[in-house]
């Protein structure tokens, strides 16, 4: 019988925590204050622990607080600075995006018959502010025809074709004696008839 009611009492106890448990809400915290807790809980520690190895060195007082003063400057200048870290990476980043940019615009404007030479320019004057998506990807089309606008304005840059674009370019005579050509102007101007 006294089992029953040891069970009893503890089924009564478990339902009214179960009720009160239903009840309660979760509390809340100010994450910044127990950040700030656990800082200075991390110092008091770092402190009492400095101070007991000194003792141990057999420092004074003076002696002591110039030491761990010494320590916290070493410390200090130790820790790297996040934020100059993190410049210098998004720097690095952009700087790095900027020449795949430039890449890709030099191949695009190769690959639409621009000399190597006015590259540079084209490569000036190309508006690639757009030319990339979310992901920092390289967007093909908006390339062509960010490359191709620049074409358009000035198509000076693509540089001369050849008549059809193919073959051979003479460059030079076309080929026949010009001898012939001078001796009958000499003669003409001379009055000496032709041979």
């Amino acid at each position: 019988m006294s089992e029953n009611n040891n069970q009893n009492q503890q089924n009564n106890q478990q339902n009214q925590q179960n009720q009160q448990g239903g009840n309660q809400t979760t509390p809340e915290f100010d994450y910044d204050k127990l950040a700030g807790i656990i800082s200075g809980k991390q110092r008091a520690d770092e402190e009492t622990i400095l101070k007991n190895y000194f003792k141990n060195q057999g420092l004074s007082s003076d002696e002591m607080k110039q030491a761990i003063a010494a320590f916290k400057d070493q410390k200090a200048k130790n820790t790297p600075d996040v934020g100059k870290l993190q410049s210098d990476l998004s720097t690095t980043q952009n700087a790095l995006m900027q020449e795949r940019i430039n890449t890709a615009a030099m191949k695009e404007a190769l690959k639409q018959g621009v000399p190597m030479a006015s590259v540079d320019y084209l490569l000036r004057m190309a508006d690639l502010t757009n030319v990339t998506d979310e992901n920092g990807k390289v967007k093909d089309d908006a390339l062509t025809a960010a490359v191709k606008k620049v074409l358009e304005d000035v198509p000076a840059l693509k540089g001369t074709q050849s008549a059809g674009g193919k073959g051979f370019n003479r460059i030079g005579g076309n080929g026949k004696d010009d001898d012939d050509v001078d001796q009958d102007m000499l003669r003409g101007i001379f009055g000496v008839k032709k041979k």
